[in-house]
Parts: C-alpha cells; sequence; structure tokens
C-alpha cells in the first residue's frame, strides 16, 4: 500500500512540471541559420590562423510539449588560413570546400530529442548515423539546451547559491552539456523586451568528462602543482537572447589553450551560433526515428573503437580503420621507408616521416603487417629494415607486438635485437591484458629461456604493460578499469615465477617485473616477503624498492608495512635504511616524522642513525615544488633532535634541486649510498633525476643503481684465483708464520674462544646494476661468482692474464651500423569540443639516431694505437599539436622545435713510451669536404587537411608569426673562427628568450663547417717523464719572508736562521725531477704547450714547480700569448711532541710564487704567502699543560699544530685590464659582505698589496680578512664559511686523519674500554692478560692482549699476536721494553718488524689491517671500517650495532659485565687472578646506557649521604658570554645540596668554547646539567685558575 501511495505522488510531481518552459511552442516548426567556426593558431590577436567554417540550416519541430524533431540542411563547409579577428569573418574570405554525398546524407539524417525543464535529457538518433555525424548535431541541441531559472528540488539548496537584483538572477547547478556533466553557473539579465543568459561550465567541478589521456602513466601526482601546473586549460561560455519568450540567438564560444610555464602558447577555439530566421506551423513533419536512447553529451564510441583496435588488435568485432584500404597504406608507407633510405643523413623530415610511419602502423591488422613485411622489409637495406623493427615497437599496439615477437620466434630477428626492441614496447600508449599475455608467453618461451636478455626484457616489459592498464595512473582510458581477478591473475603468474626459479638474479627479476606492475593487490605479497626473515635480505630489500609506485595509491598502506621495518633493530640495517627511504617517498605527516626522529636519537646503528638524519634534512632543503609541504614539516622535526651524524658514516642522502619556482619547472638530482659497517662495497648506491616540467613531475625520470649481497667474497675469490703463488723459500719467514698461528690457536683454546661463523654464503653473493627509465626497471645487469668464473677461465691462464687473449677482442676490425627511432615522450589527450568535432592534443619527441663507423685497434712494438672513424646523426623533433578531425577535416595548430646534429669524425689514440717517456696522444680528424652541420629550428604552424576525390588528403600548411615577439628577433650571418675552425653560424634568434616565446616564434640557427682541400686535424699530445735524481742546489728561497710574516719579540730573527739552516741540510740530500707536457695543435696554426716540471726532495719538504704556457694570437692579439711562473715551498719539521712543537722556532708553511703572463704587455706578480698559526692559536699551544704524554698528548698535538692564518704579500705590475677585472671582484666581495666591511683610506706602498685570512681555529666556520691595498686597508670580521679543515704539521698526521674519516677505533686503559661500536663501560685490567681485540674466524691474523704490570701499578703490557711473530711491550722508566717473539730488539730495528715509534712515548704496531697505538697507560686499537665483523674481545665486534656489544668468548650474549670481561681473561702460570678486584661491583658501569648511568648515580649519591658528610659532586663548569660558551675539559668538584665548602684549593682548568648559536653549544648545555661531558675531542680555548672544595660540612 505504502509503495502505491509513494508511485502516485511521484507521478502526480512529474505531471505538475513544466516541461517545456515555453522555449518552444508545441506544433511549431523554427528554422535557424546554424554557423560554426574551429580556429587554430597562437594565443594573440591578428595572428594567422587555420580556420573552417559549417554553415546549414536548422529545422527544429516542436511536435508537443516535450518532443522536438531536428534536421540539418544545405550543409556547407569552407575554410582558410588568414589572421584571428574577435568578429564574425565573412563568408566570402573562405573557401569552400565540397562534401561528398555520402557525407551529406550523413549530416541531414534526423534526430529526435526530448526537452526537460529546459534541458535536453534524451537523443535519438537514426540508426544508420555516423558517430561523428550525431556528435555534429549534439552541437544543435546543446545550443538549446536551457535552464531559465534556479531548480526548486530541496536536495540542492545547500549546492546552489542564488542572488536576485531585481529581475536579474545568478544561480549555479549541476547541468550535462556536450563537454560533460559539470558545474554550471547562469546568469539572467532583463534589457527591456530581450532577456539575455549567459552561463558557463566550471571544467574544475565535473562528476563525468568524456575524455580520454594516454601516456601520462609515467608521472606522478604532484599536488602542489595542479592547479599553477595546468597545461590545458578550457574555457567555455554560453549566450542566449530571447525576445518575447522566443530563443532569437544562441551562441557558444568555447577556448582551449595549451600552456607552457603559466603561459599560454597554442590555442583552439570553437565558436557557434543559431539565428532564428523563421518560425511557422508544422507543414510536414520531420522524419520520427526510433534509434536507442543516449544523452547530449559527446559519444565517445568512434574514439573507443579506435582505443579497442589498438588494445585488441584483430579480435575486435568493428576495425575503425578499414574505410582507408590496404593499398593505400601500403603505398603510403612504402614511400615513407623509400625516402629514409635515400636520405644520407637524418634530417627533421626523417623524424617525420618516422612519426607519419608510426600513425600508419598502429592503423594496421595483422594481415597488413605481414604484408608491409614481404614487400617493405625483406627488399629493403639494413638500414630501413632497423628503422622499420623500431617504429614497430614504437607504434606499441596488440598487432605491431604481436608481429614482432611472431619474427622474434622464428629468429628473423636476433634475440639481443628483440630485447633492445622491447624497451620501446615498455613505453606503449595503449596497453592492454592481450599485450601482457602476449609478453609474459614470450618470456615463458623456449627462446627466452635459451637468451637470457630477451627473457629479462619480456618479464620487465609485461610488468610495465600491466600497470598501464591495471593501475591507477595519470592515463585515463575509455575501457574498463581492471577487475580484481586480472589483477590477481598477473601477481599469481609474476609470484608464481618468483616460486619456481631458484638463483638469487631470476627472483629479484621476478619482483622487479611485479614492481613494474603496480598493482595494489601486490602489496600483500611483498610484505610477506618483506617481513619474512628466512627471506635472502637482497629479496626482502628489492620487495620494498618494489612498492614505489604505490606511493601515491596507497601511502598510508606503505607507511603502516615499512615503519615497523624500520623501527625493528632485529632487521638488517641496509633493510631498515630502504625501508626509511621508501617511506619518505611517500610524504609522511608529521606524526610518523616524529616517530622517525625518535628513533634515530636512539639508534644503536650509526649508520641507520646518519643516514635517517641525512635523509630528513636533504627533504628539508628541497626546494623542489611537489616536496613543499613535506620540507615544511621535516624542518619541524629537525628543531626538536639534537642528534648529529658521526663524520666518518660512508651512508648517505643527498638532493641537488634545481628549480624555478614561478615556471613549476626543474630537475633534481638524488644520490643514496647505503654501506653495511663490515663491507667494502656498499650494499646499495643510486643516482637518480627527477624532473618536474609545467607541473608534470617524472618522479623516476631516471635512475642507475647498483646492489650487492657479500659481493665482496666473490672478488677476493676471483683475486686468488688471478693470483700465482709460489713456494717460498724463505723458511726463517715460514717458521715465524707458523710461530705466530701457533700462539693464535693456543690463545683460542686456553680462552674458550668459539670462532664467529661466517654468516654469508658465497653462492649466495652476487651484485646486480640496473637502469631504471620512467619509474620502470629498463635494464638489469647481474654478476655472480659464475660469472667471473666464466671470464677467469676466459682469459686467465696459470694464474695469470692472457693478454694475447684479451687484445685479440680488439685488435679485430670492425665495422658497425646503428639505426634507431624512438619517442622520448609521446602523450594524447582527446576531449570534446562544443562544436562536436574531437580536439586531440598530443606532445611527442619523435627522434631517430643512426651511427656507422669503423673500429680497429693495433698493437705496436711499445703500445698500442686505437682508431674509431664514426659518422653519427641524429634528428629529433619535439611536436605540440593541437588538432580538430572528423571525415570532412582535419585542422589544427602545432609548434615544432627540431634539432639535428650531423659530424664525420675519426678519433686516433695512441700510447707509446719513448725513451724513458711515456706518451699519450689524442688525434681528432674533421674529414675533408665533409659537410659539419648543428642545427634547431623553431616554428609554429597551421594546417588544414581536406579529402580529395581520390581518397587522399590536400594538405594546406603554413607558419604563422606573431607579431610582436617576431619583431625582436635578430637576424645572424656570422663567421667565428674557433681553435683554427672556420664555423659559419646563420640564422635568426629571439634577444630575448624564454621557453613559452620557443613556442610561438620562427627562429632557424645553424652552425656549418666544411674542411675543404684538407681535412681539419687537433691534436694532443700528453708527455709524461720518468723520476729521475737531481741537485737540490738549485731550489733558492731568497727573499721569502715579508715585515708581515715576522713573529713577536725577537723570535723572527732566531726563525729564519733556523729556517735556512733546515733549507741547507735538505739540499744536502738527494732530490728527484719531474717533467710533464701537454701539446695541443689545431688547423690554422693554433697551438697550445704548457710544460710542468717539479723538483722536490724525497720527503716532499721542500719543492719548485715550474709552469711554462704558451698559445697561439687569439681574439686582438698580435704575439703569442705566454705564462711563465715558479713556486717555492717548503714546509717545516713535523713534530711528534707537544714539547717539541713549542720548542721549534719555525712551524710554518713558505710559498713564493712568481708569474708572468701576457701577450704584447705583459702581467707580473710576487707573491709570498706564510701559513701558520694566529695569535690566538698559539696562546692555546702554550696554555697545554705538560704532563700529558702517549696517545692523549699525540691527539692534543694534532689539534695544537693546526695551521689557521696564511698571509699573503704581492707586488704586481698589471695591465689597466687586470687590474680593473681585479678590482670589480674584490668589490664583488665586499658587497656579498657588506654588513661587515670597514674600510678606511691609507698611504701605502704603491704596487703592494697583503692580505691576511683568520680562520677561528675552534669552529673553523668564521674568518677575519684583513687587506691592505696602496689606497686603503679593508678589513671583514666574523665571514661565515663551511666548517673548513684546517692542515695540520703533526707526524702522521695524514694518517690519523684517515682513520678518523675510514676507521673504527678501541681505547682501553686500566679501568675503562670505549670499543669499536663506541660503547664506553667500565671494567679493571688485571696482572693477567685481556683479550683486547682479535681475529676470531677460522684462520684468525691477530689478537691484542693487555695487562697490568702488577697489582698496584698503573702502566700497563700489551702483547700482540700477529700470523709472523707475537709483540710484547712494556713501558720503563726511560723507554720501552720490545720482544719479538721473545728476543729483545732495538729501537734502531723496528722499522724491520712493521714498528713504528712516535716521540718518547708513543708506539705504534702495524696490523694485517689497522695499527695499535701504546703508550704505556693506554691501549689503542685501529681498524677500518670495513674490516671483519668476526672480531671478540673486549672491544666489541665492530659490526656498528649498540646493543650486541657484549658478546662472551663463547658467543653468546650477556648483561654483566663480569662475565662478558672474565671471559676474555686468559689465565695461566705467570699471572694470579685477582678475584676480589674482578668481583667488585664498583668496577662495572656502562655508561652508554644512560638509564643505568642516572639509576647508579642516584644510588651512589644516597649511599653516600648516608656515609660521608663531606658529599662532593662533580660536574662539568659551564661559563657563558656574550657571543660564546665555554665548558671545562676536566670537571669539577661542588657541594651536595645542603653542604657548603669547608676547604678550597685553586686548580688550573683547561676550557673549550664554541659560538652560542652552534647545535653543540646548545646540546652541551642541557646534557651538563645532569652529566660530565666528555669533549677530550675538542681543541683548548683558554686555561683559568678556578678555585674548587675540597671538603663539605652540612649548612
Amino acid at each position: 500500500m505504502k509503495s502505491i501511495i509513494i508511485a502516485s505522488l511521484i507521478a502526480l510531481a512529474i505531471s505538475a512540471a513544466p516541461a517545456l518552459e515555453q522555449t518552444f511552442s508545441p506544433k511549431t516548426e523554427y528554422v535557424y541559420k546554424f554557423d560554426g567556426i574551429l580556429l587554430s593558431g597562437l594565443p594573440t590577436a591578428y595572428s594567422d590562423a587555420s580556420q573552417s567554417r559549417l554553415s546549414c540550416r536548422a529545422r527544429l519541430q516542436a511536435i508537443d510539449d516535450r518532443y522536438v524533431h531536428l534536421q540539418l540542411t544545405d550543409v556547407l563547409y569552407l575554410n582558410t588560413q588568414m589572421a584571428q579577428s574577435e568578429q564574425w569573418p565573412k563568408i566570402e574570405s573562405f573557401e569552400k570546400s565540397e562534401l561528398t554525398d555520402e557525407l551529406k546524407e550523413f549530416i541531414e539524417l534526423p534526430l529526435r530529442a526530448q526537452i526537460r525543464n529546459g534541458l535536453v535529457s534524451e537523443v535519438q538518433f537514426s540508426e544508420e548515423d555516423a558517430e561523428w555525424s550525431k556528435n555534429l548535431k549534439r552541437t544543435i541541441l546543446n545550443l538549446i539546451s536551457l535552464r531559465k531559472s534556479a531548480p526548486v528540488d530541496e536536495t540542492n539548496e545547500e549546492e546552489r547559491m542564488i542572488q536576485r537584483e531585481g529581475e536579474n538572477q545568478f544561480f549555479t547547478v549541476n547541468e550535462k552539456t556536450m563537454e560533460g556533466d559539470c558545474q554550471v553557473a547562469y546568469t539572467m539579465i532583463q534589457e527591456q523586451e530581450k532577456v539575455l543568459y549567459t552561463k558557463s561550465v566550471n571544467f574544475d567541478k565535473c562528476i563525468t568528462r568524456p575524455d580520454t589521456i594516454y601516456g601520462l602513466r609515467f608521472e606522478s601526482d604532484c599536488k602542489e602543482c595542479e592547479k599553477e601546473g595546468q597545461l590545458v586549460k578550457p574555457q567555455t561560455v554560453y549566450t542566449y537572447t530571447f525576445k518575447n519568450e522566443k530563443l532569437e540567438q544562441a551562441e557558444v564560444h568555447s577556448v582551449y589553450t595549451l600552456n607552457v610555464n603559466g603561459q599560454e602558447v597554442v590555442k583552439s577555439e570553437t565558436r557557434a551560433k543559431m539565428v532564428l530566421s523563421e518560425e511557422r506551423k508544422i507543414n510536414k513533419e520531420i522524419k520520427k526515428v526510433t534509434g536507442p536512447k543516449e544523452e547530449i553529451v559527446y559519444s565517445m564510441a568512434n574514439e573507443q573503437l579506435i582505443e579497442e583496435f589498438y588494445q585488441q588488435g584483430d579480435k575486435v568485432e568493428v576495425n575503425p580503420f578499414k574505410v582507408l584500404p590496404t593499398e593505400q597504406k601500403l603505398e603510403q608507407l612504402q614511400d615513407i621507408f623509400r625516402q629514409i633510405g635515400e636520405q644520407e643523413d637524418n634530417t627533421p623530415e626523417t623524424v617525420h616521416l618516422i612519426a607519419k610511419a608510426v600513425r600508419l602502423f598502429r592503423m594496421c591488422t595483422i594481415e597488413e603487417l605481414k604484408k608491409v613485411h614481404t614487400s617493405i622489409y625483406t627488399k629493403a637495406e639494413k638500414k630501413v629494415q632497423l628503422v622499420i623493427e623500431t617504429t614497430l615497437a614504437v607504434a606499441g599496439t596488440k598487432n605491431t607486438i604481436q608481429h614482432l615477437i611472431h619474427h622474434f620466434e622464428k629468429k628473423t630477428i636476433s634475440p639481443l635485437r628483440a630485447a633492445e626492441l622491447l624497451k620501446s614496447v615498455q613505453e606503449t600508449l595503449y596497453p592492454s591484458e592481450y599485450i601482457a599475455d602476449l609478453l609474459i608467453k614470450l618470456a615463458q618461451s623456449p627462446l627466452s629461456e635459451k637468451y637470457e636478455p630477451l627473457r629479462q626484457s619480456a618479464w620487465l616489459a609485461a610488468g610495465t604493460v600491466v600497470r598501464g592498464f591495471a593501475s591507477k595512473t595519470q592515463d585515463l582510458f575509455l575501457a574498463r578499469p581492471a577487475t580484481r581477478q586480472q589483477k590477481e591473475k598477473f601477481v599469481r603468474i609474476f609470484m608464481q615465477h618468483f616460486r619456481n626459479v631458484e638463483s638469487t638474479y631470476e627472483k629479484i627479476l621476478a619482483i622487479k617485473a611485479l614492481g613494474n606492475a603496480g598493482l595494489d593487490l601486490s602489496v600483500y605479497e611483498l610484505v610477506q616477503l618483506i617481513q619474512d626473515p628466512r627471506q635472502p635480505l637482497a629479496i626482502r630489500t628489492e620487495a620494498v624498492d618494489a612498492l614505489r609506485l604505490l606511493k601515491d595509491v596507497m601511502p598510508r598502506k606503505i607507511q603502516k608495512v615499512l615503519l615497523p621495518v624500520y623501527m625493528n633493530r632485529q632487521n638488517q640495517p641496509e633493510l631498515r635504511m630502504a625501508a626509511l627511504y621508501r617511506i619518505m617517498h611517500t610524504l609522511p605527516e608529521e606524526p610518523v616524522l616524529a616517530h622517525i626522529v625518535a628513533q634515530m636519537e636512539k639508534e644503536s646503528n650509526q649508520h641507520v642513525a646518519a643516514f635517517t638524519y641525512q635523509v630528513i634534512r636533504q627533504f628539508a632543503k628541497s626546494t623542489n615544488p611537489c616536496y613543499q609541504q613535506l620540507s615544511v614539516r621535516c624542518s619541524k622535526v629537525l628543531l626538536f633532535t639534537r642528534y648529529q651524524p658521526q663524520e666518518q658514516i660512508l651512508s648517505t642522502y643527498s638532493q641537488l634541486p634545481l628549480f624555478h619556482s614561478e615556471m613549476l619547472s626543474g630537475v633534481q638530482f638524488d644520490f643514496a649510498a647505503i654501506f653495511e659497517k663490515n663491507a667494502y662495497l656498499p650494499k646499495q648506491l643510486q643516482a637518480s633525476v627527477e624532473s618536474v616540467f609545467g607541473g608534470n613531475w617524472n618522479k623516476y625520470f631516471a635512475q642507475v643503481g647498483f646492489s650487492q649481497q657479500n659481493f665482496e667474497q666473490v672478488i677476493v675469490k676471483a683475486l686468488q684465483k688471478l693470483s700465482f703463488y709460489g713456494k717460498q723459500s724463505d723458511s726463517i719467514r715460514a717458521r715465524r708464520v707458523h710461530t705466530g698461528v701457533k700462539m693464535l690457536q693456543e690463545i683460542v683454546k686456553k680462552m674458550n674462544i668459539r670462532p664467529r661463523a661466517q654468516t654469508s654464503n658465497i653462492h649466495n653473493a652476487h651484485a646486480i646494476f640496473y637502469l631504471r627509465y620512467k619509474e620502470m626497471d629498463n635494464i638489469v645487469l647481474p654478476l655472480d661468482m659464475e660469472t667471473l668464473d666464466s671470464l677467469i677461465e676466459k682469459y686467465v691462464k696459470n694464474g695469470e692474464i692472457d693478454i694475447k687473449s684479451i687484445l685479440s677482442f680488439f685488435t679485430n676490425d670492425s665495422d658497425f651500423e646503428l639505426h634507431r627511432a624512438l619517442f622520448v615522450y609521446e602523450a594524447v589527450r582527446r576531449i570534446p569540443t562544443t562544436i562536436g568535432v574531437p580536439l586531440t592534443i598530443t606532445g611527442k619527441i619523435p627522434t631517430i639516431l643512426s651511427i656507422t663507423g669503423k673500429m680497429s685497434f693495433e698493437l705496436q712494438k711499445l703500445g698500442a694505437r686505437a682508431i674509431l672513424d664514426i659518422i653519427p646523426s641524429v634528428a629529433s623533433t619535439h611536436v605540440t599539436e593541437m588538432r580538430f578531425w572528423s571525415p570532412m577535416f582535419e585542422q589544427g595548430v602545432k609548434s615544432l622545435q627540431s634539432a639535428r646534429f650531423y659530424t664525420p669524425l675519426k678519433l686516433e689514440m695512441t700510447a707509446e713510451l719513448k725513451k724513458n717517456t711515456l706518451e699519450i696522444s689524442h688525434k681528432l680528424v674533421v674529414p675533408e669536404n665533409k659537410k659539419t652541420i648543428v642545427s634547431v629550428h623553431t616554428r609554429p604552424v597551421t594546417f588544414i587537411r581536406v579529402p580529395s576525390e581520390n581518397g587522399e588528403n590536400e594538405t594546406d600548411e603554413k607558419t604563422i608569426f606573431h607579431p610582436q615577439l617576431q619583431m625582436t628577433s635578430e637576424e645572424i650571418d656570422r663567421q667565428y673562427d674557433v681553435l683554427g675552425l672556420k664555423i659559419n653560424v646563420l640564422g635568426n634568434t629571439l634577444s630575448q628568450w624564454t621557453l613559452p616565446k620557443v613556442f610561438m616564434t620562427q627562429q632557424d640557427f645553424e652552425y656549418t663547417h666544411v674542411s675543404k682541400n684538407r681535412p681539419a686535424e687537433f691534436v694532443a699530445r700528453l708527455n709524461i717523464g720518468n723520476l729521475e735524481k737531481t741537485d737540490l742546489s738549485e731550489i733558492k728561497f731568497n727573499k721569502i719572508f715579508e715585515k708581515e710574516f715576522d713573529l713577536e719579540n725577537t723570535e723572527s730573527e732566531n726563525r729564519r736562521e733556523y729556517f735556512h739552516k733546515m733549507i741547507r741540510q735538505i739540499q744536502s740530500e738527494q732530490g728527484w725531477k719531474n717533467f710533464v707536457s701537454f701539446k695541443l695543435e689545431a688547423p690554422q696554426q693554433f697551438y697550445m704547450n704548457t710544460e710542468l716540471r717539479t723538483v722536490c726532495d724525497q720527503s716532499v719538504r721542500i719543492c719548485k714547480i715550474e709552469l711554462d704556457w704558451r698559445r697561439a694570437p687569439v681574439f686582438e692579439e698580435n704575439k703569442e700569448w705566454t705564462l711563465r711562473s715558479e713556486l717555492l715551498a717548503a714546509r717545516p719539521q713535523m713534530p711528534t711532541s707537544l714539547r717539541q712543537l713549542r720548542e721549534q722556532p719555525h712551524r710554518e708553511v713558505q710559498l713564493s710564487l712568481n708569474a708572468k703572463w701576457g701577450s704584447s704587455r705583459k702581467n707580473e706578480v710576487v707573491i709570498n704567502a706564510q701559513l701558520g698559526q694566529s695569535v690566538e692559536q698559539k696562546k692555546n699551544v702554550r696554555n697545554i699543560e705538560r704532563e700529558f704524554n702517549g696517545i692523549p698528548e699525540y691527539e692534543l698535538l694534532i689539534k695544537a699544530a693546526r695551521l689557521n692564518q696564511i698571509d699573503f704579500v704581492s707586488k704586481y705590475d698589471f695591465t689597466p685590464e687586470t687590474e680593473y677585472n681585479f678590482a670589480r671582484l674584490f668589490d664583488l666581495v665586499k658587497a656579498y659582505n657588506f654588513w661587515t666591511v670597514s674600510e678606511k683610506l691609507v698611504e701605502n706602498e704603491e704596487r703592494r698589496v697583503s692580505l691576511q685570512l683568520t680562520v677561528e681555529p675552534m669552529s673553523r666556520q668564521y674568518v677575519n680578512m684583513t687587506l691592505q691595498t696602496p689606497q686603503q686597508q679593508v678589513e671583514l670580521k666574523n665571514m661565515r664559511i663551511p666548517r673548513v679543515a684546517l692542515p695540520t704539521i703533526a707526524y702522521r698526521a695524514i694518517d690519523n686523519k684517515i682513520w678518523e674519516k675510514t676507521g673504527a677505533s678501541c681505547n682501553v686503559d686500566q679501568s675503562e674500554v670505549s670499543t669499536f661500536d663506541n660503547v664506553i663501560f667500565r671494567a679493571p685490567l688485571t696482572n693477567c692478560y685481556s683479550l683486547v681485540a682479535k681475529d676470531c674466524s677460522e684462520e684468525p691474523t691477530f689478537a691484542v692482549l693487555a695487562k697490568k704490570m702488577n697489582k698496584n701499578s698503573e702502566e700497563l703490557m700489551v702483547k700482540v699476536n700477529r700470523q709472523s711473530d707475537v709483540v710484547i711491550i712494556e713501558k720503563t722508566e726511560e723507554n720501552f721494553l720490545v720482544k719479538i717473539d721473545g728476543k729483545k730488539i732495538s729501537r734502531t730495528q723496528f722499522e724491520n718488524y712493521d714498528l713504528e715509534m712516535i716521540g718518547d712515548n708513543l708506539i705504534v704496531i702495524r696490523l694485517p689491517q689497522g695499527e695499535v697505538s701504546f703508550d704505556g697507560y693506554n691501549v689503542k686499537t685501529n681498524l677500518p671500517l670495513v674490516a671483519s665483523s668476526q672480531l671478540c674481545g673486549l672491544c666489541g665486534n665492530n659490526d656498528g650495532e649498540r646493543d650486541n656489544e657484549f658478546m662472551t668468548a663463547e658467543n653468546y650474549e650477556t648483561e654483566d659485565l663480569e662475565e662478558f670481561h672474565r671471559s676474555y681473561l686468559l689465565k695461566d702460570e705467570e699471572c694470579e687472578v685477582e678475584n676480589d678486584r674482578l668481583s667488585e661491583k664498583k668496577n662495572y658501569r656502562n655508561k652508554w646506557n644512560r638509564e643505568e648511568m642516572k639509576e647508579e648515580k642516584e644510588y651512589d649519591q644516597d649511599d653516600s649521604e648516608e656515609t660521608n658528610e663531606n658529599q662532593l659532586v662533580k660536574k662539568t663548569l659551564v661559563k657563558e658570554f656574550s657571543h660564546r660558551v665555554c665548558f671545562s675539559l676536566e670537571p669539577v668538584t661542588e657541594c651536595a645540596r645542603g653542604f657548603e665548602p669547608e676547604k678550597n684549593s685553586t686548580k688550573k682548568l683547561r676550557f673549550t668554547c664554541m659560538p652560542r648559536h652552534s647545535k653543540n653549544a646548545r646540546r652541551f648545555l642541557k646534557e651538563a646539567r645532569d652529566e660530565i661531558l666528555d669533549l677530550v675531542d675538542f681543541p683548548v680555548s683558554y686555561v683559568e685558575a678556578i678555585q674548587m672544595p675540597t671538603a663539605c660540612v652540612a649548612y
């Protein structure tokens, strides 16, 4: 009952609603004159444009108040190429073109339409009508579809805006027009008897639009660029005029513009109007049609047929290209390839032919392609055959791909060539399930099983094609989206392949194919792989990378999956870093970033922490418009972290963004490296380029990468096979090695040390190089043990490289020929217009590349020669096109930018040994009578094509001009002489160049060169002489000291005497000299000769470097240009102790440069320079306390010996031009630092300049500069610079710096250990040896042990077991006592046993990889960062993890420090174990665990307060100044809360200072409140006497 009532109410409402709103009266016929214009050209007035005009009479009969019939008659088509005008052009200015009878019949077929509320709701066409004709008639219906008043439906009340002012009205409502279901804004204005209605379409608010997009699936979603970067901007406005409630006139104007960098470059317009010419009663009713009911919205049925044909091939029911006869296609293709074959080099016309061939191939059936193969391909030359193959691949339809695969299987096309062609197939515009099935079948075929490159390309191409139709991308197809069943099908295929294969490479290939597919359903399979610890690390890491294409589809899902992977410290570091990298590219929100930063701050693995910091920091600094919001969020989270990465961490991520914010365009270069602590090679290495052009984001435009697992083992194994091991005849050496190994084995046995097993398997070791292009994995190059074994077997004989086998590969002369056609880029968008003709917007870059030539290699007696004779020819055209198409005509505008490169070259390279000199020469020859061309052409073109009676198109093409811009261009006709080549430059170009202007103007620019009569040769010769002995007396240091170099007091004279004495002593020794020359010869007697002569002593303490440079005169010079310079350099002795540094009179580096250069008039300059220490730095040296010895003293020496000041004094005689250039440069420096510059006028010596640069020695980020010129004194204070590394003159400073950057250190003293992984804990050494560090592999190479000399002493004894010997060292009162295998040796013998003495208190023992430093109190072990992780001992395992440091000798983890310590105690008859000392808990503490430190501190404090009233508390003293903060390097004592000092004492304290704004200062200020700071690595700034309590009393 209820349903009947509801139905009745609905019927009543429908019957009460007005149907026609008085637009047309029933039983009345209205005759309208219809005119439509299509215009294509530049977006500027008065420039020429191609214009087409359609005119006809439209008979419209209102059958009743609901239905109308429509028929078009007297159809007329006209066209022209003429200037644009805002007015309707006169019909006389057009040229008439006759339409065929068939076309007229279609147009004149009637239709029936239903009108409801003024809008056309249903349309019925004749069943014989064509789609293009239906759309043309929809134009008339679109013009009469009008809503006169706002809808009264209450459900739309909130969405509708109504404003009334008198009789005027404005409202918005969603409405269906030809261009889609979009929001429309109405305005009604009453003008006396007339009522004007205007409606405009808001294309930003559409429910549906009948358009298609192809070729944008490789672009990423850039939300920040969506508005500003919109490439195509349509605008449509309707105007209706009613008089006496009759529709007198209706007009629609649509503009479609193409924008580049926010500026319009080309446009298309459609205008249509209908004017009432007659109103009468119906005399003869238009025939009623009964076809299926359709909408007013433009029908894409024809476009859908084309799309289906491209995707499904001959399986479609209707072939849309059947109207084009096969013979006509073959004839056109034959003509195209005939012209290509006749052209000697590639030109823009060749590119045009390639694009035309691609378009024709896309229209072909399989049978037609077979005819092309038999009638064209088989009869063509090799060049044409190669072009046909690549053109078929670029076409990328199901038919062309099926045709190619057929010939792959027949081997008409070689497998290697097939693999290359499949790279173009990956970029097909029309991917489909049918194409994917073909590629998968090819990948699983016996042919692919036999040829690995073909199999790889087929799988990768299949994945990419699947993504095209089954994943969410920027493309918009007419076909239905892929179903869940289809997605599951392909996920199942890829994963089944993954499970069926065994090798790591094949599994990675399967994952890469799945990653290329980018299917949302694949995430479940990938997550299982990522979370499965049983999977190899390479598989898990690759699965993380395979999520990259889902970043826009399901960013939160990826974050949800990968964030736990990153947070879980049990996962391998490289897996965690890969997960973080992928998370950041999902543009996470601030809460996710906060989680990441929190993990970074407490991270135990320094590689993971440093990589995390670098990634977030780089995104915070990014200027990429697509990262704007992420950049802000990253900057916020970094404000709240105190973390600073260690300098020597190699895992890193960096960006180089180069963007123009207004244009929303630019490129970004990314580099990422992921290292493991114990690997020589990076685990992952990648460099990528991403681009944004006009807001279109290519996230992975190009990327190269390298990944490996345990590949170091493969390299080591290969090197072992390359080595030829002979028997050693040295029996003594053999006995020593045997003794060392035996001692190492005894240590293992006594301590019950279990060997650390090698976790990696050499059989699973592999490396992969890959190339990614447009988000697709394109090429994968695997390397494994089998590959290297095959190469070694082929080219290595008896342990030696077979040079003849390798050279035989090159000595054969080989001719080569390469021809490749490709589309660098192609995108198509097709949208409807209000005149019923679709508008196709195309962007593409068809390119053809040809390289032909010959390569030869020839062995000579003492050298070799290689010759490469090539002719490269490249032509490329960037086409931007807007095109209207219908069977009646084809019209449009396109902007062409063409480039051509053709340059025959011959390159000859020779390397030869002549009279103890190595000569390397390169000869570049430009052949005679061959034309070299480099040209660029741009022009906008309009065109009209009209079918003729014979079926071919008659084309009217015209280059158009931008009136204003073309006036600013200038003609160029010049000739340049470049290195002897006469180059002609001809053309015209804009005076002010911008990218949008290039699209809108005609420019021609051509460089040409012809070597007439004889070839042009460029010869470059490099000669490198041998080192020869020489006398050093020729190095003269005269007048090297200036008054500005003098020291305070009377030190200068002593320093000069010391310096000259040192020079004389060095000159008495043997010296060495070397000679290097470089000569360049070019045509027309151009030459450039350079000679470099070097003389140095053997230790490179003094050097003389002479440089002579001569070249032929150029430009306006009339004499040879020469440069003669001499540089003298002398460094001081390198001190080995602080005392030696203080007592050394001369510790500066002296430089002297004498240079003279120029052509007719010479410039001359004499510069003396001194690199030394500033007053502040010298004061720091004097204030260092003398009681430091050994390792602490040496570390302070390196910092105290830094040189932070350089003084220059120059006497010059410059030409006016040179003097002016230097003055301009200095003015620029002053302007850049305007606020820190002070200057005053002075009167100094003429033509003499002095400059002093002083770097602040603590932060090394500020510099002061003082410049004295003849007229002024300029000072720049506190100029901020990037942190610099200051040179130091300390002995072995370079070695120490290398260890800091690339090594890991462990320090052990009698009570504390700082491990390789920077875990600090207390553990007491006893008079029994404790194992400090040892190689715990199955074949150990070293062990370091240490013990106390006796129970009550602080001195230590160290024992180092090497494979060759056992070294025992102890410190005596006067010197070190050193024993090798029990035999005492003297200091003079140290070098024979890889020992080195530094000063009097430090000795260094070299290990196979690393070194041990010992000063009697401290043992410091340095090992490379990539040293083996199979280490054990108190120093830990050097694996980069802090959480697993306490592994006992039996290889299990413990939290008990005493148990850990005892496991590495060597108990023997030589010592008595100090059980009391070992069992005392206060001797153990893990300082790295801050919570443990806090609890222990509170416990100690509470306990001592009960037992000791004289409580003293230690803390770091902080002194704050206006611009800096200073911290005491040693803790001070203070009385605890509730106590006051009873007794005081004075002690000198060293302080280190840093700028107040620095991150370290802020961090240390917070940490100093709760703990004692460890500032041992910071320099001493000053020393001050401080009073400290020695006893306290309760207050």
